[in-house]
């Protein structure tokens, strides 16, 4: 081979090296931007019965949760001050570059927990003859957005009369009057204040005479005219249109400022977190209205102790004549009704957990139980009194209205199937401690001994009272 052809030889296979280069560069980034853009926004997360959680929307949903963190952060820093306001604003720049990072981060759990409870409701809450209607998820856009509370899908639930009552007088018997406190008079304070405010002069001098006569233009001086600015003007209430058109300008807004740096349409934003809440709230309402405001009710008390030994010895010493609320002072481990002797007010069924339950409503007043063990230790009750259709305070309605949603939520969890195709979220742990019913007596609060005042004639500083002269005689 002559010379010239071992130099265009290895000229083509520097061309054909070049292209292959290119070539491999080409596919790399293409398979890169295939990853990126093609295989991770459609990889599914988790899934329910079939329907799949894909990446792209737990990015948009990821990213909308950071970005309304940032705004809470920001606002409550403005409105706080000194240290606490520096810890807002450092927790809005964390979050703020947790979202620059959301693409390429660990998939964050709670947020794709969240859209497989979405996901649970919106498939479930037929079970209850429920549906949600395109009414319905408008309805919902409009209370996120509205100037002003705006009719809600579910009405407002009611309570019993007396029970209302009860909370009345409840919050006005809370309500201490502030004592008006009057500064007292001291001979030094006396002095100062003579020194500081002119005597007043008899009028019959006639120089005050003439200076007390005022004349009109001071006498408008001297009594302010009551201004517009000191009575609060009444906010004029907004018409259905108004209500409306403002609502639609602030989401166009939120959207400007939200959702577009979130990558989440307004088509995302109805599917991914508006309809979810509609179903959400028709759910809650259903489940909180089978809640009857008047039930079989115990009036009760417990002493908590944490070994079956330490129970079966109190259960001993009641046998022998001991008193309950003694024993419940001195021993039971539950701290916030020991003081009260264990009391732990009016409760319902639904409230207390299921082996404490069974036994607090088997027992007739003036009984006491055997030991009975809860996830909380080991308890002795006794019941007071007991009544087959009482109000429900209002406290108490409340709590047990609040725990139905996540009681329902969490059999029909069950009841589908959930595929996790990332490590699933660890369930909620069990309470650990034992928590009285709302309606238990308080515990007190100990009142501050008031602090001794000296005599007047006590020498600060020394433990005896200088004595008076006394006057010869």
């Amino acid at each position: 081979m002559s010379r010239r052809e071992r130099e265009a030889y290895r000229q083509r296979m520097v061309i054909l090296g070049v292209v292959v280069a290119g070539v491999l560069l080409v596919g790399i980034l293409a398979a890169g931007a295939i990853y990126q853009y093609l295989y991770l926004p459609n990889q599914t997360l988790a899934s329910v019965n079939g329907v799949e959680i894909k990446r792209a929307d737990y990015w948009k949903m990821r990213k909308l949760e950071l970005l309304n963190q940032i705004q809470q952060y920001v606002q409550i820093a403005q409105f706080s001050q000194g240290e606490q306001a520096v810890q807002y604003q450092q927790l809005a720049e964390q979050a703020q570059a947790r979202l620059r990072t959301v693409e390429s981060d660990p998939v964050e759990s709670t947020t794709v927990s969240q859209m497989v409870d979405d996901q649970v409701v919106l498939q479930r809450l037929e079970t209850l003859g429920l549906s949600v209607t395109d009414a319905d998820v408008e309805q919902t856009m409009e209370q996120f957005f509205s100037p002003e509370p705006s009719a809600s899908p579910t009405p407002t639930l009611g309570v019993d009369p007396t029970a209302a009552a009860w909370a009345t007088a409840t919050a006005e018997a809370q309500v201490t009057p502030t004592p008006e406190s009057t500064p007292e008079a001291t001979p030094e304070a006396t002095e100062e204040a003579e020194s500081a405010t002119p005597a007043a002069s008899p009028t019959a001098d006639g120089e005050d005479e003439e200076s007390s006569a005022a004349s009109p233009e001071a006498a408008e001086d001297a009594t302010p005219e009551a201004t517009p600015e000191g009575t609060p003007e009444p906010t004029p209430t907004l018409s259905p249109d108004q209500v409306q058109a403002t609502a639609t300008a602030t989401f166009q807004q939120y959207k400007r400022n939200v959702l577009d740096e979130a990558g989440m349409s307004e088509e995302d934003f109805r599917r991914l977190v508006v309809l979810p809440e509609a179903a959400r709230q028709k759910v809650v309402y259903a489940l909180q209205e089978k809640i009857p405001t008047r039930a079989e009710q115990v009036h009760a008390a417990h002493i908590l102790v944490a070994t079956e030994d330490a129970a079966k010895a109190i259960e001993e010493q009641l046998r022998q004549g001991a008193d309950f609320a003694e024993l419940a002072k001195e021993q039971s481990a539950d701290s916030a009704t020991a003081v009260n002797g264990g009391d732990l007010g009016w409760f319902p069924r639904g409230l207390m957990v299921e082996p404490f339950e069974e036994v607090a409503f088997s027992l007739e007043p003036g009984e006491i139980s055997a030991p009975v063990q809860t996830q909380f230790g080991w308890h002795i009750i006794t019941v007071f009194e007991k009544e087959a259709d009482r109000p429900v305070d209002v406290e108490t309605l409340q709590t047990l209205r609040n725990q139905q949603f996540s009681k329902w939520l969490e059999e029909q969890r069950a009841a589908v199937t959930i595929r996790w195709e990332i490590p699933a979220p660890a369930p909620t742990p069990e309470p650990s401690e034992f928590v009285p019913p709302p309606d238990a007596p308080p515990t007190p609060t100990p009142t501050p001994s008031p602090t001794p005042t000296l005599p007047p004639s006590a020498t600060p500083g020394t433990d005896e009272a200088t004595p008076e002269p006394t006057e010869a005689p």
